[in-house]
């Protein structure tokens, strides 16, 4: 059941939409404040049982005295053997109530608009102790209903390392979400002790907006623990004032901005190109990312993605090309959406080098060719520069 009215959740006036849940989940939280202590650090707060709703609230306290607010959705997970799905399998639903009925209602995440407290979608499953961390951004409006999976092999590289990182093709459900729910998400496993650094790892993930790939790559820098200041101007090949600042620009747009890191380094890309006159960042939502004007008159529009880690068996590289929010048709660019893709491949290569398209030569959608579809292939067709291809 939805709660709208009644007292705030731990006074967090910002969360859009609280649900009941029931006093079964109390496995999964156990198992999460057990994952604080293990860390080292020490649980505040909780918000269960005394609420007994989701998201649920944990305020925590790390052994260097830093404070942590987490606002958590917390889903189960099981290892049992289904009909019709492989074995080797785990799966967990994204679930809260009777998701026949909350379906078909909104269901948004709730997200600080200060940064201070970061928002967790964990899927937990207490008899192995596996911690799921799935992508707040991805999974920024619920849906309810849907089912995910990882195989014995995650959880395997989990109880060896205590962390691990991988991408996935999304399981589309059979009802209109469908429409909205393809492409690729970023699946982070951990052991409770780790739970803390997955916290730090959100609230970085998060505030710089960084796309399945980008988030990825951050992910390997936390297997052996966590990053500095100084790791992450060495990550992304900016310095600690460019990563403020695009912290700024995401929490203004209210986290909606993806793949900031990667814009930056594209425009440093476009102010050195000697056929361009000049051009401009769109800092506005739902808007390509460069306008471009040529010295020869032409002016192109640009939409910066990120290459995913994770390649075609041969060796081809994949971009995500659809949008981060929206639903159902709306996710899926129209052809006149932008002039130029620039996909950038650092995922891939750890350098900040990009491949470029026409908007005009993507792959449509199998079910509506007047839009992208959501994976396109990197292959020779993709230009190498700009300078290439406008030349072409």
């Amino acid at each position: 059941m939805d709660e709208r009215r009644g007292a705030e959740l731990a006074g967090r006036s910002y969360i859009p939409k609280r649900y009941r849940i029931a006093r079964s989940r109390t496995g999964v939280v156990d198992l999460l404040l057990k994952g604080v202590e293990a860390s080292g650090g020490r649980v505040v707060s909780c918000s269960f049982p005394s609420s007994m709703v989701a998201p649920i609230f944990v305020g925590a306290e790390d052994s260097d005295g830093h404070r942590y607010g987490l606002l958590v959705y917390p889903f189960t997970t099981t290892r049992r053997v289904t009909k019709n799905r492989p074995q080797a399998e785990h799966r967990f639903q994204i679930r809260f109530g009777d998701p026949t009925r909350v379906r078909n209602e909104q269901n948004p995440l709730g997200h600080d608009p200060a940064g201070v407290d970061v928002t967790l979608v964990l899927a937990v499953d207490p008899e192995q102790e596996i911690i799921i961390g799935l992508d707040p951004l991805v999974y920024g409006e619920l849906p309810m209903g849907i089912s995910g999976y990882y195989r014995d092999e995650h959880a395997d590289a989990i109880a060896q390392s205590g962390w691990s990182a991988w991408a996935r093709e999304k399981a589309r459900p059979r009802t209109d979400q469908g429409e909205s729910w393809e492409g690729l998400e970023s699946m982070v496993g951990f052991s409770p002790h780790r739970l803390l650094d997955f916290a730090r790892f959100e609230a970085i993930a998060t505030s710089l907006g960084l796309e399945t790939g980008l988030r990825l790559k951050l992910a390997d820098r936390f297997v052996a623990g966590g990053v500095g200041r100084h790791e992450l101007e060495s990550l992304f090949g900016v310095d600690a004032a460019t990563i403020l600042d695009i912290v700024e620009a995401n929490f203004r747009l209210g986290v909606a901005v993806r793949g900031s890191v990667a814009e930056y380094h594209l425009g440093v890309l476009l102010s050195g190109d000697p056929t361009i006159a000049r051009f401009e960042p769109i800092d506005q939502d739902g808007r390509p990312d460069f306008r471009v004007w040529l010295k020869d008159g032409r002016e192109f529009t640009i939409e910066c993605k990120n290459a995913l880690r994770e390649t075609y068996k041969d060796g081809d590289a994949k971009v995500e090309t659809q949008k981060t929010r929206d639903s159902g048709t709306g996710r899926k660019y129209t052809f006149d959406a932008f002039d130029i893709v620039a996909a950038c491949m650092f995922s891939i290569t750890g350098r900040w080098t990009f491949r470029f398209k026409w908007t005009r030569d993507l792959v449509p959608w199998v079910k509506d060719p007047t839009r992208i579809g959501a994976i396109q292939r990197i292959d020779e067709t993709w230009a190498d520069s700009l300078s290439d291809l406008i030349h072409l």
